[in-house]
């Protein structure tokens, strides 16, 4: 008899610790899936608000640029709060031009600029994307002359038209960057393997992996500190 109920309360211990863990990682399950649910992103008010109101001591690096930009977590690559993203999805070259307008009223010590992907992607002529960045070099060196700007070549992709866009596009900052005095960073070609974006540092033959940001932040970090 006493035999029975031991082995009924073992049975109904089994049974109870075999539902935790099955709930357990339902429950992180359900959690990874919709973890923007959880953790929703801030809108484009709220981070504009959280950087205008940060802390600039005269060293604030700040990163201006598309979606490609917005995915690179400086903050943590470089392990300072004073190296700050403004980067968003979507951004044109005439939105980044509108940003960095707001960006150089705090006189920041350096920024970066990555952008023309979504300019070709949108059809945007290659003129008026170049112009913008013409337009961000005299914006810089008019209202903030002490900040050191650097312009950033843009990634190659998996589509061959638009990687020919992108060369161009490429050829022309950075002679322009030249012209100016600016510094222009090429990193196109370490990104590039068989005239595509290399396979192994996208997530989707634009957006980098982690892997394709380690190699970012390896191509600039000595102009970043």
């Amino acid at each position: 008899m006493l035999n029975n109920k031991f082995k009924r309360r073992l049975l109904t211990t089994s049974l109870s610790l075999n539902a935790v863990f099955v709930l357990f990682f339902v429950s992180k399950r359900i959690y990874y899936v919709n973890y923007i649910f959880f953790h929703p992103s801030p809108t484009v008010d709220e981070r504009w608000n959280v950087f205008l109101n940060s802390k600039n001591d005269g060293k604030e690096v700040v990163f201006l640029g598309t979606s490609i930009t917005q995915g690179f977590n400086v903050s943590k690559e470089f392990n300072t709060p004073l190296i700050k993203n403004m980067g968003f999805s979507g951004n044109t070259t005439s939105t980044i031009l509108s940003n960095l307008k707001r960006v150089i009223s705090r006189k920041p010590y350096k920024i970066f600029i990555e952008g023309g992907i979504n300019d070709f992607k949108y059809k945007i002529p290659l003129d008026t994307a170049v112009y913008n960045i013409v337009e961000m070099i005299k914006s810089v060196q008019l209202k903030s002359p002490k900040t050191v700007l650097y312009i950033q070549s843009e990634f190659p992709t998996n589509l061959k038209k638009l990687n020919d866009t992108i060369n161009f596009y490429n050829i022309k900052i950075q002679s322009i960057c030249k012209e100016k005095g600016v510094n222009f960073i090429n990193m196109h070609n370490d990104f590039l393997r068989h005239g595509s974006i290399d396979s192994s540092l996208t997530l989707d033959g634009t957006h980098l992996n982690e892997t394709g940001y380690f190699f970012w932040r390896k191509n600039i970090e000595q102009f970043v500190q």
